[in-house]
């Protein structure tokens, strides 16, 4: 079915600011299920890893695991600091 302009059947507005994409909800709960039954397996199997498999293992689940980190606004306006770093 083409577009039709002035079409009253289409949202042009879209959805409205807070309101959560379902479809990224439901995966994100998929993911969390499929996590938790893997879970033990995983336990039991990074004791078989070496360091540097154990923590790229590590790296990359708390990417799902940790929310991810947004920039703040940065405010200029530091109070001057009590300690002398003049001479580090």
């Amino acid at each position: 079915m083409p577009f039709v302009k002035n079409d009253k059947n289409i949202n042009v507005k879209g959805r409205e600011k807070g309101v959560p994409n379902k479809t990224t909800s439901e995966i994100k709960i998929l993911l969390v299920s499929i996590f938790e039954s893997n879970l033990q397996e995983i336990a039991r199997q990074s004791d078989k890893l070496t360091l540097n498999e154990r923590l790229t293992l590590n790296r990359t689940l708390l990417q799902y695991v940790i929310p991810s980190v947004k920039m703040e606004n940065f405010n200029n306006n530091l109070e001057p600091s009590i300690f002398d770093t003049s001479n580090w």
